[in-house]
């Protein structure tokens, strides 16, 4: 079976494509996905089952058909197919949940690197995201720094660590995100300094450069970007694709990425060729490329 990388087709069109060769099972629960995008991002896989009337490991055998591990890794992608085609939808963000147990070992290995940069920063703006709230973890036992974050589990993460100053802005909740956004973040960041931003991204696009499903996230990151000194992204190497919606910043204003092994040389070459300095951090060692 051609994933959507191999066929050259999104994940929209070769689901479409595929639905009349599919067997009775899997052609309900393309059915379903097709006329509820919506529902097959959000909902837990017991109510896709449902929804689709078929089993929940039919469900996850449908998505692995795809080229995928499973439900989580298939709906990011799926996102980004409704992000670039004409299914675009007012609910495109994957969820939380499904962002933070894909590519996990990849995760942590660029959060323990990222550590290591935090040096020599004082204050520091922690982007919400499930990079970065590893990336918060490993901050437990740091020497004691100002952090400003708008995600609410980078504060959980940071609950014990009294050293620290940590700062939340006011702002509407994102629930589906764990994180604040809107007008009240952007000005209370306008009047602040900090040393270095720790952002994520959900597409990096050598050319294009950073950019994220939210209108929102996207307003609010160019805000810390510009009261930040230097900019850190921190991204495995699956955000390398296609930009999402709304861009939020160019790679010439970018000073470091902090991603792993599996990033392609020739993607690498570009971004440096930009100014960038790119980490490749190995995720069974943690050595660097």
């Amino acid at each position: 079976m051609e994933t959507p990388h191999q066929s050259g087709q999104s994940l929209i069109e070769l689901i479409s494509n595929d639905l009349p060769e599919l067997n009775k099972t899997f052609r309900r629960v393309g059915q379903y996905l097709l006329s509820a995008p919506d529902g097959f991002m959000h909902k837990p896989v017991q109510e896709i089952a449902l929804a689709a009337e078929v089993s929940e490991p039919s469900v996850v055998r449908f998505c692995r058909r795809y080229g995928f591990k499973g439900l989580p890794d298939f709906r990011i992608a799926l996102a980004m197919a409704l992000a670039r085609g004409s299914e675009r939808s007012s609910y495109l963000e994957p969820r939380i949940t499904d962002k933070a147990v894909v590519n996990l070992a990849q995760k942590k290995a660029i959060a323990r690197f990222a550590r290591s940069l935090v040096e020599t920063d004082r204050s520091i703006i922690v982007d919400s995201g499930s990079t970065a709230q590893l990336f918060a973890e490993s901050l437990r036992d740091a020497a004691g720094l100002v952090i400003m974050t708008t995600a609410l589990n980078t504060v959980d993460a940071l609950r014990d660590a009294s050293q620290h100053t940590v700062m939340l802005p006011g702002g509407t909740v994102r629930f589906e995100s764990r994180s604040v956004s809107g007008r009240l973040v952007e000005n209370t960041l306008a009047s602040m300094r900090f040393d270095t931003v720790y952002l994520g991204a959900d597409a990096i696009d050598p050319e294009f450069g950073l950019s994220t499903f939210n209108e929102d996230e996207a307003h609010q990151n160019t805000a810390m970007i510009n009261v930040c000194q230097r900019v850190v992204v921190l991204a495995d190497s699956t955000k390398f694709r296609a930009p999402a919606l709304h861009r939020f910043c160019e790679l010439d204003r970018i000073h470091s990425i902090v991603t792993d092994t599996g990033l392609p040389d020739e993607v690498a070459e570009m971004i440096e060729a930009r100014g960038v300095t790119v980490h490749r951090v190995d995720p069974n060692d943690g050595s660097t490329q």
